[in-house]
């Protein structure tokens, strides 16, 4: 993420070395067959849940897959958790949680859901999914409160706790031509502007969503998309003003042309930008790198996983109450 500071603040920037690109022409001119033995891995159960202001709490439960299991319809419906018994506990108060599942959903927390899981909401209809929110009116986020999820599933029980943070506003936002080439004049990134308090610890997590439509009247993009990059703390502009630009995040599974061409990455001029801003925590921030930098090291060579730092207590996954700013770009050169 490109950032420019307005104050004093430096950051270090890693290059891709000659020395590496050599090693990989090394690595591409021989071939041989390695065997791997791949050890019995025990099954464990996946939370994504969130709770935003106003908003009531959104979880959905699945069960970790081998690397070779198939990933038609069938295993993807395959992988969500029905019949579990799943509460929100707040100053005293615990909500159950009604278990929903997608043909019966409108099309707003549809949307909420293909935001969670990455997946099309056509997908996750067709896949009829059930996913955990609360149906009464009350129960919804309030900022500065903390919120206890507890998940008992299939002989298991999970539990995580999660603050929702107050949202730190944007001062500006604003589109720009990225003119890597010369005279591309319709191609850019989301700029925007933020202030960020002078209390460290601050996290901070990007999302946006394409809301002009396709000429058959479709959407861009049904859901709002955070691209890798888009999860970043203050440690290095802790009480900073600062501008950043966001690339665009693809649609996974979508087949959408412009995810597969030269526009990939990039805003368009034409476009309508909803920008959806999250504050989040600390352990939340530490989960969101760490998967950011697990799904970036796939089919790199010189990339090293890294261990996904969940804050789920016997499980995986993520409860993340969240604070939200959004706001609109209307892509102009």
């Amino acid at each position: 993420m490109p950032i420019k500071i307005h104050g004093t603040a430096s950051r270090k920037m890693k290059a891709l070395t000659l020395a590496a690109f050599s090693v990989a022409m090394l690595f591409s001119a021989c071939e041989k067959d390695i065997e791997v033995d791949l050890p019995d891995v025990p099954e464990q159960l996946v939370v994504e849940g969130n709770i935003e202001p106003g908003k009531p709490p959104f979880v959905i439960l699945t069960r970790t897959q081998s690397f070779f299991a198939p990933t038609d319809l069938n295993s993807i419906a395959g992988m969500f958790v029905s019949g579990a018994t799943v509460t929100v506990s707040v100053d005293g108060d615990t909500w159950t949680l009604d278990q929903v599942c997608s043909n019966l959903l409108d099309s707003t927390t549809l949307a909420l859901a293909a935001e969670a899981t990455g997946l099309n909401p056509d997908l996750l209809a067709a896949a009829n999914i059930c996913i955990y929110t609360s149906l009464d009116p009350a129960h919804v986020g309030i900022t500065g409160k903390t919120y206890r999820l507890n998940i008992s599933a299939e002989g298991k029980s999970l539990s995580a706790v999660s603050t929702l943070p107050n949202a730190v506003p944007l001062d500006s936002v604003w589109f720009k031509l990225a003119q890597i080439n010369p005279g591309d004049d319709t191609l850019g990134f989301a700029w925007a502007r933020i202030s960020d308090p002078d209390t460290m610890g601050n996290g901070y997590r990007w999302a946006a969503q394409r809301i002009n439509h396709r000429p058959n009247g479709e959407m861009k993009d049904p859901y709002y998309i955070t691209p890798l990059g888009g999860t970043n703390d203050d440690k290095y502009i802790n009480g900073l003003t600062f501008d950043f630009n966001m690339i665009r995040g693809a649609q996974f599974f979508a087949g959408n042309e412009e995810d597969n061409n030269a526009e990939q990455g990039f805003f368009k001029v034409g476009d309508t930008i909803a920008v959806k801003a999250m504050s989040i925590g600390r352990r939340e921030y530490e989960f969101y790198k760490t998967y950011e930098a697990n799904v970036g090291a796939l089919g790199d060579l010189f990339s090293t996983p890294a261990n996904v730092e969940s804050n789920i207590t016997g499980g995986l996954g993520i409860w993340c109450a969240r604070g939200v700013y959004l706001d609109t770009i209307i892509c102009v050169p």
